[in-house]
C-alpha cells in the first residue's frame, strides 16, 4: 500500500471520497462505515489477528474489509458471513456488511446460514452431481468461472451442488436459478493432509443425504482424498478436472524453490518427503475416475511421464464466448507497449518481468499491469487494476498495446489469458512451456521465449519488425475458439452417459 493511500486512510471519509466513483457512492459509503462503527459490527481484533499482511499494511482495517477484503473472502467478524447475505438477499448491490448495518439490522435480517437437516435441499427429481471447489464462491477464478459456466448450462435433468473450502470453512451450495448457501461447516484440516476424520464426515454426510449420483471433482486444494475413497466405497462415479499438477506435486504448479519449473528435480523439492505417498494417493484418485478431462495435449504428456499407466484422459479445451475486438494492432516504437494481463504473481512471471525491465536502460519497453500485481512491480510499469471478467478488451483498447506478454516461468495447463489476448487480436509473447508453447505452435499467434534468458526476451522484443508482426496478427485472425455451448455439451454428454450407466 503507497505511503499516500496509507495516511489517507487514517481520514476515512478522505480515504472513502477518493477509492469511490462518485460523491453519492462515497456518501454512502461514509454513512455505512459511522453505522457499523457505532453498531460493533466489525471486529478489529479478530480482522488484524486473521489477516497480518492488513496489519502489516498500517491501514484502516475496516476500510480494508469494504474496499478489499469481502472480495478476497475475507471476514469483518467470526459470524457474519458476507457471501451468505449478498446471495440470500437478491436486493444487496452494495458490501453486505454496510448493507447490514443501514438496513438489516432494522429489518432484522440473517447473517449466515441456518445449517437445515441437508436431506431438505434434496430434490427427488433430478439427478444431483456434486460441483467440488477449492475456491470460495465470491473470490473464484478461472477454474471457478469455467466450473460456473457449466453449471449454468446444465441439463435439466441434473440437480447441481457445489461444494467449496477456503480451509477453514467448507461450505455447501445448491443451484437452481441462482445459488443459495445450504450449509457451512467448520473444519481445519491441516495442510497437505492426505485424509481427515472430520472432512470424512461431512463428504459422506453431503453424498448420503443429497443423494449424490455424481461427483465434479475440480479441485481438491483445501480438502482431502477422503472424498474420492469414500465416492469408490459407495460406487458414485466421478470425473476429475486437471487445472493444474496438484495431483503429481502439492507445490501445485511443479516450481522449485526460485519460483520456476522445477523440471521434475524432485530431490531437492520441499515436498520431496512426503511425494511417495502424495503421489500414490494422487494416482488411485486419477485411475478411479470415470474420465480425466484435460483442457491441452500438454498437461497429458506430463501427466503420463509420471503416471504411464493412467489412460483415461479426454482433452475438452475450456470454451469462452468472447467478442472479437475491432481494434487495430499496430507495432509501436518509442517507447514499445505491452500489456501483462492476469494473477501476475512470481510463478506468473513477476520476478521474470523485473529482470527484463531491469535490462531497459532506455525505457524502450512501457509496461501495462492488468489484473493483480504483487506491489514492488508497480515502479516497473503501470498497474491498470483488477478488470472484470467481461472487460479485457476494453481495458486493452485503452492501453493500445502492440504485444501482450503472458511470462509464466512454469507450465501452463490452458490459459484463459492467452484466449483473451488472441480474442483482442493483439499478438502475444509467451514462455515455451505447457499449453503456451502448444498453443502458439499450433495458430502462430505469438513468439516464444525463453523462460531462463531474461536478456533474450528483451532483444527479441525489440527486434520484432512490422513483416513479422503483421503475420502473426494475420494467423491471430484464423483461430477457431471453442465457444461456451461447444464445450457445455461436452460436459452434458460425459454427465448423461455416466447418469445412463448407473
Amino acid at each position: 500500500m503507497s505511503f499516500k493511500n496509507r495516511l489517507m486512510s487514517k481520514i476515512p471519509a478522505s480515504y472513502i471520497l477518493h477509492k469511490s466513483s462518485n460523491k453519492t457512492e462515497a456518501k454512502l459509503i461514509v454513512k455505512g462505515y459511522n453505522a457499523i462503527r457505532k453498531n460493533n459490527l466489525f471486529d478489529d481484533e479478530f480482522y488484524l489477528n486473521k489477516y497480518p499482511k492488513v496489519k502489516a499494511s498500517g491501514m484502516d482495517p475496516l476500510l480494508h474489509y469494504i474496499f478489499f477484503g469481502f472480495n478476497e473472502g475475507k471476514k469483518p467478524n467470526k459470524d457474519f458471513d458476507g457471501v451468505f447475505y449478498k446471495y440470500h438477499y437478491d436486493d444487496v448491490e452494495i458490501n453486505p456488511l454496510i448493507h447490514y448495518a443501514l438496513y438489516g439490522i432494522d429489518e432484522n435480517r440473517q447473517i449466515k446460514v441456518a445449517n437445515e437437516d441437508l436431506a431438505n435441499f434434496n430434490d427427488l427429481n433430478k439427478t444431483n452431481i456434486l460441483f467440488v471447489l477449492h475456491e470460495k464462491i465470491g473470490t473464484i477464478g478461472g477454474t471457478g468461472f469455467t466450473n460456473l459456466d457449466i453449471i449454468n448450462s446444465l441439463d435439466k435433468r441434473f440437480g447441481a451442488f457445489i461444494l467449496t473450502s477456503d480451509g477453514e470453512d467448507v461450505e455447501l451450495w445448491k443451484f437452481t436459478s441462482s445459488l443459495e448457501k445450504i450449509a457451512n461447516f467448520n473444519c481445519h484440516p491441516k495442510k497437505y493432509e492426505f485424509l481427515d476424520n472430520r472432512l470424512a464426515g461431512i463428504y459422506e454426510e453431503i453424498l448420503s443425504k443429497l443423494d449424490i449420483k455424481i461427483i465434479h471433482i475440480n479441485h481438491l486444494i483445501n480438502h482431502t482424498f477422503d472424498l474420492a475413497e469414500i465416492a469408490n466405497k459407495k460406487r458414485i462415479p466421478y470425473i476429475v478436472s486437471i487445472h493444474d499438477f496438484y495431483y503429481i506435486c502439492p507445490s501445485i504448479h511443479l516450481i522449485n524453490e526460485n519460483y520456476s519449473y522445477c523440471e521434475f528435480k524432485c530431490k531437492t523439492c520441499k515436498f520431496e518427503t512426503i511425494l511417495k505417498d502424495w503421489q500414490k494417493y494422487g494416482f488411485k484418485l486419477l485411475e478411479n475416475a470415470y474420465l480425466n478431462i484435460v483442457p491441452s495435449d500438454s498437461v497429458i504428456e506430463i501427466f503420463k511421464s509420471v503416471y504411464p499407466d493412467l489412460n483415461n484422459f479426454k482433452l475438452i479445451e475450456h470454451g469462452r464466448d468472447i467478442e472479437k475486438s475491432n481494434i487495430g494492432p499496430e507495432l509501436s516504437k518509442n517507447p514499445i507497449k505491452i500489456a501483462i494481463p492476469g494473477h501476475i504473481s512470481r510463478h506468473k512471471g513477476s520476478l521474470l518481468i523485473k529482470k527484463i525491465k531491469n535490462l531497459d536502460k532506455n525505457n524502450a519497453l512501457e509496461l501495462h499491469f492488468m489484473g493483480t500485481a504483487i506491489p514492488n512491480l508497480n515502479k516497473h510499469g503501470i498497474n491498470h487494476g483488477r478488470y472484470k471478467r467481461g472487460d479485457f478488451n476494453k481495458v486493452i483498447a485503452e492501453i493500445k498495446p502492440s504485444f501482450i506478454a503472458i511470462l509464466s516461468t512454469c507450465p501452463e495447463t490452458f490459459s484463459h489469458t492467452l484466449t483473451e489476448s488472441w480474442k483482442s487480436g493483439i499478438p502475444v509473447i509467451a514462455t515455451n512451456l505447457g499449453a503456451l508453447k502448444e498453443r502458439v505452435n499450433k495458430t502462430g499467434g505469438g513468439w516464444l521465449v525463453d523462460y531462463k534468458n531474461p536478456q533474450k526476451i528483451y532483444d527479441k522484443i525489440l527486434s520484432i519488425d512490422e513483416t513479422d508482426y503483421l503475420e502473426k496478427v494475420e494467423n491471430i485472425s484464423k483461430i477457431n475458439f471453442k465457444s461456451l455451448k461447444e464445450m457445455t455439451d461436452e460436459y452434458n454428454k460425459i454427465y448423461g452417459e455416466m447418469s445412463d450407466e448407473l
